[in-house]
Order: C-alpha cells, then structure tokens, then sequence
C-alpha cells in the first residue's frame, strides 16, 4: 500500500501541483530580478500564469501521425519525471543516484523526442540544439554524481543527506583532506553549469518561451504547449533542489532549519537566474565546447581529486 500511496503522490495531483506551484514561485523571482536589473518591461509572474491559462484554453492544432501523440504524452512525462525527482529528494520514495539522474534524463529527452518527430523542417533543425544542450548537463552531471557517491560513500540520496548530517556539508566537510575538499568546490562548478542547461536557461539552454520562429515548439499549441511551459518553470525549482541535497544538505529537525534550507534553495536559484539575466543565448556548438568540454572537463578533475583525497 506505502507503494501505491507513492505512485498516487507521483502521478495525481498534489506532486504534479507541487512542483509547478513552486516552480511558478521561481518564476516570479526571476521575473522580478529581470525587471530590477534590465529596468523595462518584463512579462511578469501573473502574466504568466494568464498565459498558461490562455493556452490552456486554447484549440491543440493536430499535427497528424505519431507526433500528435507524442505531443500529449511528453510533457505529461516530463513533469512527472520532475515530480518523481522532488520526492526521492524529499523521502517519498527510496530512490538512488542513479534513478535521479535517470530521470532527469527522461525529462530532458522529452523535449529532443519531440524536436526529432516533428515534420516542420525547422523544428528537426532545432533537434542538434536540443541534443546539445542535453549533452551540456548530462555529461558533466554525470561526473558531478560519481564524484559526490564516491567522497560520501553513498549512492542513495537518502543516505547522502544522512553523511552530510553526521560530516558537515559535503562542500565544506573535512572527509578526505584538502584534495576532496577541492574536488568538491570543482564539481560544485560543474554542476551549476549542467543546472543552466538542464533548466533551460541561458547560455546553455533553450527557453521554450524566447525562442526564434522555427522553435522546437512551433507545432505545439494549445494545453501541450501550456504543459511544456509549465514543466520549465517546474525546473526552475527541481534543478536547484537537487544542487543543494547534493552539496549543501543538512539537518532538518527545526522551523529554522527547514527555514535555512528554504534559503538555500532560493540563493541556487537566484545565482542561476543572475547567470541567464548577465548571459547571452549559445549556438548549439558553443553550448557542445562549454556544456561537454569545459565543465564535463572541470566535472572529471573534480572527480580525479575527490578520488585522490579518499584513497590517500
């Protein structure tokens, strides 16, 4: 029954509403900073929310074939693989590292299944892009994962939060010497480049919203695309999430430290929105170099350091 309670959490309402609620939270803080630092005129959060719910209402054109499908079931995928990552975080299910990454995987091959069945031309176009900018976090990630498993000993994020509680957070936590120490500091880089792409924002990602004609999305109207909207808002949240249970978990037994842990989540996301607000939008070659080469580069010295701090 605690199984069935769990894929009820994961496929009902109260986990999908969770993650776009929070997610639609993040929203209003990015377009609040937006509006502070460019000082124009920026879509606001409630116009947001009037836009998803316009889209909602509106007529899904039919595509024809298998991507009339396709449209409909990836972004309900997407979103309850977002969903599925917020409980393994949050102990709702006895997840691993490695199912975590699995599904962040399946969320970010939502978007490239949809780029490569589409028949507009210029949509197939976008599919590099798409497979690029999933490449830019799913190689550094990667290594990101191994590096964390291998200076905590664990592979279960439960169990990580746990070594955290007992050794300090993992950035800060003297386990391993100076070499782990700054193994740590590198991988923490990595994975901040590979939750730029995997949030979609920029340099390394590509927004559904601010795209050029001939997007990915150009044959998606209606709820699909409202779906797709609201899963990258849900991102906005999961992403930073997962970087602070990687790196900066820690107890949880208080008000004030559930407070504290608020906090930390909100500075990931603020730092990550400063990045696509001070950033201009990559060709997909650049987000490949960046993405795979420099920080997958960081994430495998990061990696190699951990590995010498542990061993020693």
């Amino acid at each position: 029954m605690a199984f069935v309670g769990k894929i009820a959490y994961l496929v009902l309402f109260p986990g999908i509403l969770f993650i776009l609620l929070s997610g639609l939270l993040a929203e209003a803080v990015s377009t609040g900073m937006g509006t502070a630092l460019a000082g124009g005129e920026r879509r606001g959060a409630a116009s947001h929310v009037a836009w998803l719910s316009a889209a909602f209402d509106q007529e899904a054109i039919a595509t024809g074939g298998t991507l009339g499908a396709v449209i409909w079931l990836a972004p309900v995928v997407k979103a309850i693989a977002l969903a599925w990552v917020s409980c393994i975080i949050f102990g709702f299910f006895s997840g691993d590292l490695v199912l975590l990454f699995a599904l962040l995987l399946l969320a970010g091959g939502a978007d490239l299944f949809v780029a490569l069945l589409s028949a507009n031309p210029l949509a197939v176009q976008e599919a590099w892009g798409e497979a690029a900018s999933l490449l830019a976090w799913a190689v550094p990630f990667a290594l990101v994962l191994a590096a964390v498993a291998l200076r905590s000993g664990e592979v279960s994020v439960a169990g990580l939060i746990r070594w955290q509680a007992a050794n300090g957070v993992l950035l800060a936590s003297s386990s391993g010497g100076a070499m782990a120490q700054a193994g740590g500091a590198l991988t923490l880089v990595a994975a901040l480049s590979a939750a730029v792409a995997l949030a979609r924002l920029r340099p390394l990602g590509r927004s559904y919203t601010s795209g050029a004609p001939g997007g990915m999305l150009d044959d998606v109207s209606g709820p699909p695309l409202a779906m797709f909207a609201g899963s990258e808002a849900a991102a906005l949240f999961v992403v930073p999430l997962v970087i602070v249970t990687l790196f900066f978990a820690g107890p949880s037994a208080s008000w004030y430290q559930v407070l504290f842990w608020a906090l930390k989540v909100l500075g990931v996301i603020i730092l990550l929105l400063l990045v696509d607000l001070l950033s201009a939008r990559c060709d997909s070659r650049t987000v490949v170099r960046w993405g795979v080469g420099a920080a997958g580069l960081i994430a495998l010295l990061g990696l190699v350091l951990t590995w010498i701090g542990v061993s020693g």
